[in-house]
Parts: structure tokens; C-alpha cells; sequence
């Protein structure tokens, strides 16, 4: 049985909601969305979201309403078995989320609600020759007081395999074998991400590095990992040409960025303590590698692979 990661939450304060300690969602059946009425164009924000999924024994679980569901400002979304959650997007500021969107291999939902503040997205990577996905969402986790302040996701990769997040930015053209830890990065960078290179553990616990996707201009960093250590947060943004800029922060708080210019669409992977809800209770989730895509003098696009982090050290 699968184990999912969390991953988010993405908006403001609040009350903390969260599904049963120690169930661990395998898909969703359906979900719920509340949003505030207006009185101008469109939706308001959004004010609610329940849904039900199906757990490690087969069994539904409902969940919420967290925040409040109005059953005439609200749209129930079925999930059917063969189909799968693999994007939700949407934007927040400090009032709580203001729309989402989301997307399966079948259909659209949305957008819900009223894009305002700051976007967020969860696109899960796709497998490229058939067109089936490879991770999906399965379940939400958020904060919510008389409304949805924030929220987060629980993502569920295929045969138990690394959840592939993203990408941002243009085409993928770079792959790795499967890794299981991240030992180092470099950055190359200038008023964006010129190049980008990194050494992982593959599932064989061969150290491998992986040769610069981009070019080697501009200023280098570079920053590794030490034993029990793990990239926890990873934030930066993109436009039309690329990475513009990145950060990443480690359990050890340790931040090493910004490393280009902020300039472009946002985008953020937080990974919340005890992430991964295991069989044998919860670990931390962290990310253990990248895919990407190289341009000729930058990096052109850039995503990850999230699973169970190292153990810290005693």
C-alpha cells in the first residue's frame, strides 16, 4: 500500500484541520467547494471544502465541511474510479484562499471563486507516453476558522514510487532515475538561473551526480546536505524563458538563495513535518531530486521528486 505525502499548506492563518491520524487516503471520491457570494462580478472567495476519499482499507471516509459550504454558492465534483486529481491551483492572500481550479485526466473544475493575491499550483507530473498520470491528490489537509484560510494537499505516486511535482516553466527535456536522497546543489545563475546541476542517491545507493542543465555562466553556488539533512521548502519563480529565481530551505533551517531575480509566476513546494503517512506512522517528506528542462544558456524549466526525506541524525 502507497503511502501519500503532504504537501502545502498554501494561504493565511488559522485553525489547523487534518484528516484521521493514521489513515492513509488511496483516491478521492468526491470533493465539495463553498464559495462567498457577491454582489459584483463573479464569485467571491472561497469560504469551504469537504470531500470524501478512500482509505488503505478500502473504506470511504468523509471529511469537513471545513469552513462553511452553502448549498446554493457551492459545486460537489465526482471523482469516478479511472479517474485521477492531478493539478490544483489556485491564489491566496492574507484573508484566506481566493479561488481554485482543478484538473483530472478527464475533465476541468473551475476556477471557483475569485483569483486574487497570490497564485499557487500543484501540477503532478504526467507519464509521457501514454498519457497516464503518474501521481495523483488523493486527500486535503488545511486551516480553516469560519472560512478556508489555507490549503494544503496529500499526494499519492504510483507503486509507492517519489511523487514528480511540476514542472515550471517550459518544456521538459532532462530525467533521472528514480532517486531516494539529495546530496548536493549547484546553481549557476545571473538576473535568472543560467544553469543548474545536482548529485542524488538512486535506489541502487549509488551517489549520481547529474551534469549542468543549462550553462555554467554566471555566479555558482553550491550547497550540500549533511547526514539527516533534507531540502524542506523549495520556492522560486518563472516566466515565458525559464527559471528566474530560486531558494530552498532545509530542516535545519538552513536557507540557501534567493539565487537570481524574482521576476514572473510564483511557485512553492512546503513540505510540512510528518509529511508521509506510513503503514509504520509519519515521516518527513523531503525532496529528493529534480527533473527539468535545458535551454541552450539557461534552465529552462524545473520540477521535483518528493518522498520520505532521511532520517535525522541522533
Amino acid at each position: 500500500m502507497a503511502d501519500p505525502v503532504k504537501v502545502g499548506p498554501w494561504g493565511a492563518a488559522g485553525q489547523g484541520r487534518d484528516i484521521n491520524v493514521g489513515s492513509r487516503p488511496q483516491r478521492l471520491n468526491t470533493i465539495t467547494i463553498g464559495w462567498e457570494p457577491s454582489w459584483g462580478y463573479g464569485n467571491g472567495r472561497i469560504i469551504g471544502i469537504s470531500f470524501v476519499y478512500v482509505d488503505q482499507n478500502d473504506k470511504e471516509i468523509t471529511v469537513g465541511p471545513w469552513g462553511k459550504i452553502d448549498r446554493e454558492h457551492s459545486r460537489a465534483i465526482q471523482i469516478d474510479q479511472d479517474e485521477k486529481l492531478y493539478v490544483v491551483s489556485g491564489t491566496f492572500n492574507d484573508a484566506g484562499v481566493t479561488s481554485l481550479m482543478l484538473k483530472t485526466n478527464k475533465t476541468e473544475h473551475g476556477p471557483f471563486g475569485h483569483a486574487a493575491g497570490s497564485a499557487f499550483s500543484v501540477p503532478l507530473k504526467q507519464a509521457q507516453d501514454d498519457g497516464e498520470v503518474v501521481g495523483e491528490v488523493v486527500a486535503f489537509f488545511c486551516r480553516s476558522n469560519d472560512t478556508l484560510q489555507a490549503l494544503g494537499v496529500y499526494v499519492l505516486g504510483e507503486n509507492g514510487l517519489p511523487v514528480m511535482i511540476g514542472p515550471w516553466g517550459g518544456i521538459v527535456n532532462q530525467r533521472i532515475s528514480t532517486p531516494v536522497q539529495l546530496k548536493s546543489v549547484t546553481v549557476y545563475s545571473t538576473q535568472r538561473i543560467d544553469g543548474f546541476s545536482f548529485t542524488y542517491v538512486d535506489q541502487n545507493g549509488d551517489d549520481i551526480p547529474v551534469g549542468t542543465w543549462g550553462t555554467t555562466n554566471g555566479q555558482k553556488n553550491t550547497f550540500s546536505l549533511n547526514e539527516g539533512e533534507y531540502v524542506k521548502d523549495m520556492t522560486g519563480t518563472f516566466d515565458l524563458d525559464g527559471v528566474t529565481s530560486l531558494k530552498f530551505t532545509t530542516n535545519r533551517e538552513h536557507v540557501h538563495g534567493l539565487y537570481g531575480r524574482l521576476s514572473g509566476t510564483d511557485f512553492r513546494v512546503p513540505l510540512p513535518d510528518n509529511a508521509v503517512v506510513g503503514n509504520d506512522g509519519n515521516h518527513n517528506g523531503g525532496v529528493l531530486g529534480f527533473f527539468g528542462g535545458s535551454g541552450g544558456n539557461s534552465l529552462v524549466a524545473l520540477g521535483v521528486f518528493v518522498g520520505v526525506a532521511p532520517a535525522p541524525k541522533p
